[in-house]
């Protein structure tokens, strides 16, 4: 296969797709999707005032709640509102001369529930539902579906003043086109060992951007850490081995992880670690670590190691155990699974980190490559426009509780 036959390929390939085909799929995904399920996992507001006391009266009701909610989105075509109050569809060659935004009006369905339970606990609902409420502006792509040149002919997109040849993937925001570059991350959910540059405390490290799938929360970073042999006190033999929890304020000795996820013996900790018993040079890379641990021999000892260590002080030695132990379930590798009983895939998921760090520490495999391709994801238009739009959603939320607190007259 030639170089020529090669561009054939490509030319095939940008002859049907275009040259910013990810910019629109990424924008209509935001559009068709991420902005319902942003708005389907904000909590519902739920506002309760102080029940008012009235001398020798009996209040009508023990309690009242007020929970608001927003259902469905709705999003029109783009839309301009002249000084007279007319609206009329915008096109982006108006919105280029007029120094206008080329954006479409957002509504939501806004339900309201006031919830009273009497004395006698019977409850007395009342609901409102508000349809299609206009709760902002959202900038829109040229040529992506929700543009008005989506799939006009040539001869219309020359009447209504638009190049043909123009593939669109940008936005007019005042009048001026901008387009949404693409940021660059590292993968997440995917182990990265590194060599430290010495003189350090620590040889190497793993490490893993954990991130669920359907999430829309920050990544929670774990770290292990080998001690380099001159950072540790034990001599030329202490290369302990240490793990970083997220919200835990000290690195943890990774055996005193595994006793904290219900695994005791050294044999089933070192299982999940080297799956091969007779690899003595990776079991005496361990010894250290095990030594280390040797005086906490059961789960709840373990667990509270780490609750001391967390952000709870002078709690019981109860709620630190249970503080650690959501920590484990919730905080730590949350893309292996946040529920119950996800310790032996998790103890399974940590003990990989470690064999790589060990592997890479013994010189069987080279060091992960910070700057290699791959080992990179591109946010594009769609995850960029999502975080914006989770925030400004999150004011809004904000906004309405404490509008609804200073105008109702049961707060004041």
């Amino acid at each position: 296969i030639t170089q020529e036959d090669a561009w054939a390929v490509i030319s095939a390939y940008f002859e049907e797709k275009g040259l910013v085909r990810q910019q629109l799929d990424s924008f209509d995904e935001f559009i068709q999707n991420t902005m319902q399920e942003i708005v389907d996992e904000s909590a519902d507001i739920e506002i309760r005032p102080e029940s008012q006391h009235n001398p020798g009266r009996q209040a009508e009701f023990a309690e009242t709640l007020h929970k608001i909610s927003f259902g469905q989105i709705y999003l029109s075509k783009p839309m301009m509102t002249e000084a007279d109050g007319e609206t009329a569809t915008l096109f982006p060659k108006s919105a280029r001369l007029r120094n206008l935004t080329y954006s479409a009006p957002l509504y939501v369905d806004v339900s309201y529930r006031v919830v009273k339970k009497g004395h006698d606990c019977e409850e007395v609902t009342e609901t409102a539902e508000y349809p299609k409420v206009f709760i902002g502006k959202v900038p829109i792509m040229l040529r992506s579906s929700y543009c008005t040149l989506f799939q006009q002919s040539e001869k219309d997109l020359t009447e209504l003043g638009e190049c043909p040849y123009d593939q669109g993937g940008y936005f007019v925001i005042n009048g001026s086109e901008k387009v949404l570059i693409a940021q660059e991350k590292m993968s997440t959910n995917h182990v990265y060992v590194f060599k430290k540059r010495q003189p350090n405390k620590f040889a190497y490290v793993g490490e893993v951007r954990s991130m669920a799938e359907n999430q829309n929360r920050p990544a929670s970073s774990m770290f292990v850490r080998m001690l380099s042999r001159a950072g540790a006190k034990g001599g030329s033999s202490g290369q302990y081995i240490r793990a970083t929890l997220p919200y835990i304020r000290a690195d943890i000795p990774i055996i005193i992880v595994f006793r904290a996820l219900g695994f005791v013996a050294d044999k089933d900790i070192l299982e999940h670690i080297c799956y091969d018993f007779s690899d003595t040079q990776m079991m005496e890379l361990l010894r250290p670590s095990l030594e280390e641990a040797f005086v906490i021999q059961n789960q709840q000892v373990a667990l509270d190691y780490i609750g001391k260590r967390g952000a709870t002080v002078g709690v019981t030695r109860e709620k630190r155990i249970k503080y650690a132990k959501e920590i484990l379930q919730k905080e730590m590798l949350p893309h292996v699974g946040v529920g119950e009983f996800c310790e032996t895939k998790k103890a399974y998921y940590f003990g990989y980190i470690i064999h790589r760090l060990l592997m890479c520490a013994l010189g069987r495999r080279a060091e992960d490559d910070r700057d290699h391709y791959g080992n990179k994801r591109l946010d594009l238009a769609g995850p960029l426009l999502g975080g914006l739009f989770r925030m400004l959603f999150r004011k809004l939320t904000r906004d309405v509780r404490s509008y609804v607190q200073k105008v109702s007259p049961l707060f004041q």
